[in-house]
């Protein structure tokens, strides 16, 4: 055998290899997402941990993510320069043939490299992985393991740089996203299925960033909470209740400190003849409570196995800071709720002058830094209204003033109680 041929068979061979390599390290990405999707059982799953090597992999999913970027970059960089001398070697085997000019053999070691890695190194071993993950990682998790310990020193020496290049473009390296992360992963799944509305793709981003937020957060302060006051006169609740347009109520003796139930406004229409202070009582339903910082996900587990549509948020120390009903939890996956009793106004409303806001004061914080792109450092109140307030120390009057995370805020309407509406200036910076 010539020289020629077999420079070109070691080239060949090289070039299979990287495929080779390539295509194991995409079964191995594609069988983590899957398993992280729970496209496995939990029996195969649970079968797989015992193996540690695999085990290791899924528990570190930040740093196999690394790993499999890096390794497929190597992959495919290899197969692109071993591809332009098996060219050239190719049609140095025939006698006869004319090695054809350099941007010509350029351009065939391209093509040829797109089609065989495309097909071959991505789409063939992706489809096993999605049919068989279980098989696929099997097969591919000791070529990962491989690939972490030889590029260890590479990817440490790399990560150093990203880091000082994040530091210059002022990026978060903490904030890269991890190519297994689950999150990532569905709003993918949904961006590229044709089978998901807008709709329920919206949806499904407010259920992600739900896992952020606790029940202080969407609470209604105290200060706003309409009570059925057993210290009061049966008419004068009813009043209150009335103009209110409720349907449920705490029930309590002089404060919400004092909660002794919730009462139903269904539950005093069902019962017959006059209402008493001792009718009131008998027709309470027990109340649920949560700390501020129960995370959001757990208070509506709760509520829905207990059947309950209020509760009762409390403090470190115990005390009654306002009530979580199911309705502001729904709305956090599905947006504003609005019925025909509910003001159609926009909480946070742009009027004509430039970077200008008609802001409720029952506007939730974490929406108002959302519509508005701004930061508030400030974990103790829920809402708008209530930040205010607490920045001034007192209820502010109609015309106050003040400024706060790039705003210049302005008191519109305000009763004795709480703030109603503010008008809010935004610098051009934090409004965009």
């Amino acid at each position: 055998m010539s020289g020629a041929w077999i420079n070109f068979l070691v080239s060949l061979s090289a070039v299979v290899l990287m495929l080779v390599l390539h295509a194991f390290l995409v079964m191995c990405e594609i069988s983590l997402v899957k398993f992280r999707y729970g496209g496995g059982s939990v029996q195969a799953l649970e079968q797989l941990k015992r193996r540690r090597g695999i085990a290791r992999l899924m528990d570190k999913s930040d740093q196999t993510g690394r790993a499999v970027r890096f390794s497929k970059t190597l992959c495919t960089v290899a197969v692109g320069l071993l591809l332009m001398p098996l060219v050239s070697d190719f049609f140095g085997l025939f006698e006869s043939a004319q090695v054809p000019e350099r941007w010509l053999v350029v351009l065939l070691s391209f093509v040829c490299a797109t089609s065989v890695h495309f097909l071959f190194a991505e789409i063939f071993p992706r489809g096993l992985a999605m049919r068989d993950p279980v098989k696929a990682i099997q097969c591919s998790y000791r070529v990962l393991w491989v690939f972490q310990i030889l590029t260890c020193p590479g990817m440490l020496f790399f990560r150093g740089l990203k880091r000082i290049l994040f530091r210059r473009l002022g990026v978060d390296v903490d904030d890269e996203l991890n190519p297994l992360d689950l999150d990532v992963q569905i709003r993918a799944m949904g961006e590229d299925s044709h089978e998901l509305s807008p709709v329920v793709r919206k949806i499904v981003n407010r259920a992600l960033q739900m896992q952020e937020l606790v029940v202080q957060d969407v609470l209604l302060p105290r200060s706003q909470v309409v009570i059925c006051d057993l210290e009061e006169n049966v008419q004068a609740n009813l009043k209150v209740m009335k103009e209110a347009g409720h349907t449920r109520f705490p029930l309590c003796r002089g404060s919400l400190d004092d909660c002794v139930g919730i009462l139903h406004i269904k539950d005093m229409f069902r019962l017959s003849g006059a209402l008493a202070a001792d009718d009131l009582v008998k027709l309470k339903r027990n109340v649920a409570t949560f700390e501020l910082e129960t995370p959001l996900e757990t208070a509506l587990e709760r509520m829905l196995r207990a059947k309950f549509h209020m509760a009762l948020a409390v403090d470190e120390f115990g005390g009654i800071v306002g009530v979580v009903t199911f309705e502001s939890i729904l709305e956090e996956l599905v947006g504003e709720i609005q019925d025909e009793f509910d003001s159609e106004e926009d909480q946070i409303r742009a009027i004509r002058a430039p970077h200008t806001y008609r802001i409720s004061g029952l506007t939730p914080i974490h929406d108002l830094e959302e519509a508005l792109g701004i930061e508030i450092e400030n974990d103790e109140v829920s809402t708008f209204g209530g930040l205010i307030t607490g920045e001034m120390g007192r209820i502010p009057a109609r015309g106050d003033t003040l400024s706060l995370a790039g705003m210049r805020i302005t008191i519109d309407e305000v009763d004795e109680r709480r703030v109603i509406a503010v008008r809010v200036v935004c610098n051009q910076s934090a409004s965009s």
